[in-house]
């Protein structure tokens, strides 16, 4: 990200000291105060000049004198430097540290067994949805075989009609209600077993799904607890 600058009048008025005397400090103060110039010679500083004039304007409030201001400025800064050092020590161990339990967490033979899980769920939820296929387009090709029979029994009860008396002719149309209701049945009782047979694959699926995700959270919380 681009360093922010800001001129000295700006940093004046943030450290609530005239312009001038900022000037003076960047001479007095050589070692801790480097301002940046632009191409119209024009000073341009930037948060840390900021807060280092803001801790020289303390100091000369206290009434210290410049070497003694030196001394602690450069007492802080190697503080600083020192605590920094440690600090990204310390971060840099727990870090490894960290890493090489995830490391032995994901090669440990649970997790790998849960992961060899995942593959064999998915794999059996694409036999089981390849069965349900060849299954429902069985079932359909069956039904429209039957109908198709079906339908040319009562087409030739039809035909047969212009051939018989009347009231033959009204047995007949009696028949063929009751044979039409009893085909009406008989397709409404298979309907209803192939709705039946496509709720229990979607519970299937849906309970295979969910066994999948709990593997997935058990991950997650063991990696969780590894962290």
């Amino acid at each position: 990200m681009a360093t922010k600058y800001v001129t000295i009048s700006k940093a004046a008025s943030l450290v609530g000291e005239k312009a001038y005397l900022l000037k003076n400090w960047e001479e007095e103060f050589p070692e801790f105060l480097s301002f940046k110039r632009d191409d119209k010679n024009t000073r341009l500083l930037t948060v840390e000049n900021i807060e280092m004039l803001r801790k020289i304007k303390s100091f000369k409030e206290s009434n210290l004198d410049t070497q003694t201001i030196k001394q602690l400025l450069q007492n802080q800064n190697g503080s600083s430097l020192q605590q920094e050092a440690q600090f990204d020590e310390q971060d840099v161990s727990e870090l490894k540290q960290s890493l090489a339990k995830l490391t032995a967490f994901i090669e440990s033979n649970e997790v790998q067994g849960i992961l060899k899980l995942d593959e064999r769920l998915k794999q059996l939820e694409q036999n089981v949805v390849q069965s349900v296929n060849n299954q429902i387009a069985r079932t359909a090709k069956l039904q429209t075989e039957v109908a198709r029979i079906e339908f040319s029994d009562v087409q030739e009860m039809i035909s047969s009609l212009s051939e018989v008396s009347e009231s033959e002719r009204e047995l007949y149309k009696e028949e063929i209600r009751r044979e039409r209701e009893l085909v009406q049945k008989q397709t409404d009782e298979r309907e209803e077993r192939f709705l039946a047979f496509l709720k229990q694959h979607q519970d299937r699926q849906e309970r295979i799904k969910h066994e999948q995700r709990s593997g997935l959270a058990v991950i997650k919380q063991i990696m969780g607890f590894a962290k």
